[in-house]
């Protein structure tokens, strides 16, 4: 079979051509897959399944790609490869790191997981990306609040291979911000719920409709559900004597934190009273 293909596609400059034929037809197709998937005529039909026909058509077009690739270049690969085996393995076992940060660049060139200013969490360090090279990852170290500590730190790119990598502003100009008060088991939960909504929508309400279609548009490029612009409160008990309430709402990624300590001060001023009696009690 591999020599009826060799006779087929006639030569390297066969060979080549073929093969860019090949990428051209895998683009072309993936494109028409994504424009499918997204179209209005899909949008009845649920987020998720279609975004794991999304993938699965995506991933089944670049393994076909591939394959008829390897294919194509078959008997030179098997030559090139018995020459240089040796050669290979101990370059390899030499430049193994070098390998892997180089190979970390190029995942990263081709995902973009993270761009450059963006906050991310990487191997347990955070902080605001400086600068990617071929080799290393710059980054500037921030605390809790995004807020920077005056540290650089070099990580080798080979960690973007195996680290599980956050990156906090991955949902672009608008994120789901929140905010978690320690409150006393005995607190009055509807009088505090009705004071935490009151005082989250009124601070989110500038933006409040433009996060909204900014997230519509994401979830309909990404086929995901696109979260509420309403003020979400979550109540989740600790002890017998205090809960977490957690505040959930939509915030400009670069008002973020400005915004959960706002929230955070004015639910204080307006029932910091109260809690502070209840907890003497």
């Amino acid at each position: 079979m591999l020599s009826s293909l060799n006779q087929l596609f006639g030569g390297e400059l066969g060979r080549i051509f073929t093969s860019f034929l090949v990428i051209v037809a895998a683009i072309f197709l993936n494109h028409l897959n994504v424009r499918y998937q997204t179209s209005p005529a899909r949008s009845q039909a649920k987020r998720g399944q279609g975004r794991q026909q999304l993938v699965l058509i995506k991933n089944l077009i670049i393994l076909s790609a591939v394959s008829m690739i390897v294919m194509i270049w078959a008997t030179k690969i098997a030559g090139v490869a018995i020459s240089l085996s040796a050669f290979a393995v101990a370059l390899v076992l030499s430049t193994k790191e070098i390998i892997m940060c180089i190979t970390g660049y190029s995942m990263f060139a081709m995902s973009r997981p993270f761009n450059v200013g963006d906050h991310i969490e990487l191997s347990g360090v955070r902080g605001l990306v400086v600068d990617v090279s071929l080799l290393n990852l710059t980054l500037s170290e921030t605390n809790g609040s995004h807020q920077i500590t005056g540290k650089t730190i070099v990580l080798p790119n080979s960690l973007l291979l195996t680290a599980v990598v956050t990156n906090h502003l991955g949902l672009g100009a608008f994120v789901v911000g929140s905010v978690r008060i320690a409150v006393p088991y005995a607190i009055n939960r509807q009088a505090f719920n009705q004071i935490a909504l009151e005082t989250a929508t009124a601070a989110c309400e500038p933006w409040s409709e433009a996060a909204l279609r900014h997230f519509h548009r994401l979830g309909s490029r990404a086929l995901l559900e696109a979260p509420s612009n309403k003020v979400e409160i979550f109540w989740e008990p600790v002890d017998v004597k205090q809960h977490w309430v957690e505040i959930r709402f939509l915030v400009p990624a670069s008002k973020q934190e400005q915004v959960a300590q706002q929230i955070q001060n004015q639910i204080w001023d307006r029932y910091g009273e109260e809690l502070a009696a209840t907890n003497q009690a």
